[in-house]
């Protein structure tokens, strides 16, 4: 709760000193990268999935503007469909919730004769914060992997229990496409580096499955560590890691279209008449 209220708090005032107000919404795919990929910045086209969201853009200028937006999606991993971990076999699906500020400074403008299109590319960065629930098709069914405690946590020697929410740092770039000073259609790439290794319930920590399978219950140990038998005596003394020391991403390119619901002139674009170079 303390997490997402700064992230309101952060937020929120910006929408009370707008110049021009644009509304926008956005729509594409949400990508994984994790423990359940092969390399730590990877994605799979097995695992995108969708994205969508709602935005208040506040220009200041032609060149400077800040975003505020929520934006609703669903991540996803498989470590059989990607061919990482075959004989380990783990999975994860999560619902991304995210409340992001992004501010987008615009590189140049181009424009044609006798067109009052501009093509503006941009950069963008900034903070989110979003939560999470991962989950695991284990067996035909879909369980909630935090409350298991698949690595230990809660228990006396190991990490508490992760929150299910965190923040990220967004940053990318796109392109806006200003039809007239109303309507702008884009499209943009969006990386989110996030403060979590738990995106997909697997992180670095050191277990022992004696623990997880005494103290946490057969379930919890099947999924911690499906290689090994817990019929087996000498699997109790057995110590493992599961996933690497990187945090996990995920990544959002989207399609954008917004509309200005406040013109102070602030940010008009300027045509041009003849052919010119970009305009910085």
């Amino acid at each position: 709760m303390k997490k997402l209220l700064l992230a309101l708090a952060l937020i929120l005032p910006l929408c009370g000193f707008s110049q021009d107000l644009d509304f926008g919404v956005t729509g594409g795919i949400a990508m994984y990268s994790g423990d359940l990929t092969a390399k730590e910045i990877a994605v799979y086209a097995n695992d995108f999935s969708w994205a969508g969201g709602v935005f208040l853009r506040n220009r200041f200028s032609r060149f400077l503007g800040f975003r505020a937006g929520l934006t609703l999606g669903k991540i996803q991993g498989d470590e059989l469909i990607n061919s990482v971990n075959l004989q380990r076999g783990l999975n994860f699906q999560s619902n991304i919730t995210e409340l992001s500020l992004l501010g987008e400074f615009n590189l140049f403008h181009v424009s044609y004769p006798r067109n009052r299109t501009v093509i503006s590319p941009y950069l963008a960065f900034g903070v989110a914060f979003f939560t999470f629930n991962p989950k695991i098709n284990y067996k035909g069914q879909l369980l909630e992997l935090r409350p298991l405690g698949t690595e230990g946590q809660g228990l006396t020697g190991y990490p508490n229990r992760y929150s299910r929410g965190q923040f990220s740092i967004p940053f990318g770039g796109g392109v806006n496409i200003l039809i007239n000073d109303q309507l702008t259609l884009g499209a943009e790439m969006i990386f989110r580096s996030t403060l979590t290794d738990y995106l997909d319930d697997i992180s670095s920590s050191q277990v022992m499955y004696g623990d997880i399978l005494t103290r946490k219950g057969e379930l919890s140990a099947a999924i911690s560590n499906p290689l090994l038998d817990p019929t087996r005596p000498e699997n109790l003394e057995a110590s493992y890691r599961r996933g690497g020391t990187h945090n996990d991403w995920y990544i959002i390119p989207a399609l954008t279209l917004s509309w200005r619901i406040k013109n102070t002139g602030k940010s008009k674009s300027v045509y041009s008449k003849f052919m010119e170079c970009p305009r910085f």
